[in-house]
């Protein structure tokens, strides 16, 4: 077990990161990484927590984290993961392309512009079902369970709809704010709505100076993230409200210390296309479509000048929603609209604290309370045998 903030000294550089083989060990486990090549050949990786025999969990993180930060948490008694492992379950952990993690692909070096050429339906259609393989694969087995936050959850439902056959690999997939069909323009709160209404704009400018990769994990990136938000520093607070204007307010139920630790893998890169998709188009309408080209390429790729609605009516597996009221990024309306789309939804529960925000999923300082026992006894519903009983690392 382990406590970082007991160090006495003060984590200030991007080089005193601790790789993702370290933290699993801090939290008493050890890790092991494969590489997957997805089917247009890039490079992504895939981390092994521990090496229990238990039903296969395979965890998806969200839009600009990587798979390290499920594993941030100072007291691992709060940690989803860990919680888990303790229970017997075989747990992995996936990078989406794009991220540090993504160091390059068969065809493009990342410094290709055409490399950055893909948006989550990439992601979901080639990404997500590489890790399934793998991880089915490597335990030899034919279904696992499936996690995903936030983008996580979409490139889930983008797997699920575009490959249906996937869905037959599926025991259930627990989905933490899902935000696949955004809220309503006169529901979504004024952060959101300003970056929504002028992303076009955004994305022109940052395509007119090749900036394709957005929020990168660079000493830079990092060092200047520490500077304005370490606990030690007279700008946190406003490092705190930028943070919670954007993923909700809830800073009652953040613990400094992850909060802390955690800005040290809050940046892993994204494209710049992956944003467009979701605030210069989902965000806009409302709608779960794939990528709008524009008509003449729409038309070329899709056979209509309007991009295809994602077909959630194909994704047959058991669904299991977990959201809050203070996220930003969905409403009550918007979760109950994509629950009322999908033919296999076993629960659709709001965490029972109003003030749950949407980071709160993985960093909340209640979320081993309100939300984990939860999401644990959804999968132990649906497991084949009693996962206590399954062996597991000490």
């Amino acid at each position: 077990m382990f406590f970082l903030y007991e160090r006495s000294n003060k984590l200030r550089s991007f080089k005193q990161q601790f790789s993702q083989n370290e933290l699993a060990a801090l939290g008493g486990y050890d890790s092991t990484n494969y590489e997957v090549i997805t089917e247009d050949g890039y490079s992504l990786w895939l981390f092994r927590i521990g090496n229990n025999s238990g039903p296969p969990v395979l965890l998806q993180h969200g839009v600009m984290v990587a798979a390290d930060s499920w594993i941030t948490r100072t007291d691992p008694k709060k940690s989803l993961v860990f919680m888990m492992l303790k229970r017997g379950f075989d747990v992995w952990l996936s990078n989406e392309r794009g991220t540090v993690f993504n160091e390059y692909s068969l065809d493009y070096p990342k410094t290709d512009p055409r490399f950055w050429n893909f948006s989550f339906d990439q992601s979901g259609y080639y990404d997500t079902p590489a890790f399934v393989d793998t991880v089915l694969e490597v335990r030899n087995a034919t279904k696992l369970f499936y996690i995903g936050h936030s983008l996580g959850t979409v490139t889930f439902l983008i797997m699920a709809s575009s490959r249906p056959e996937y869905n037959n690999k599926i025991k259930a997939a627990v989905l933490l704010s899902p935000v696949a069909i955004p809220p309503a323009r006169e529901e979504q709160r004024t952060p959101l709505r300003l970056i929504v209404d002028n992303f076009g704009l955004i994305n022109r400018v940052l395509k007119q100076f090749g900036q394709l990769e957005l929020a990168p994990r660079t000493e830079a990136t990092i060092n200047a993230i520490k500077e304005l938000c370490d606990k030690y520093e007279n700008t946190q607070t406003i490092c705190l409200d930028l943070f919670g204007i954007f993923t909700g307010d809830d800073r009652k139920n953040l613990d400094r210390n992850d909060f802390d630790f955690f800005l040290l893998y809050s940046a892993s890169g994204s494209s710049l296309k992956t944003y467009n998709h979701y605030f210069g188009q989902l965000a806009q309408t409302g709608e779960f479509k794939k990528y709008d080209y524009g008509p003449t390429e729409n038309l070329r790729r899709y056979g209509n000048i309007k991009p295809p609605f994602y077909q959630l009516d194909l994704v047959t597996s058991p669904v299991a929603l977990f959201w809050g009221y203070n996220d930003p990024f969905l409403s009550e309306s918007s979760v109950n609209k994509l629950a009322s789309q999908l033919p296999n939804v076993i629960l659709n529960k709001a965490v029972p604290d109003p003030k749950f925000a949407h980071n709160d999923m993985i960093i909340g300082d209640n979320a081993y309370i309100v939300l984990y026992p939860d999401v644990i006894h959804v999968l132990e519903s649906y497991s084949d045998y009693d996962v206590k009983d399954v062996p597991h690392e000490k």
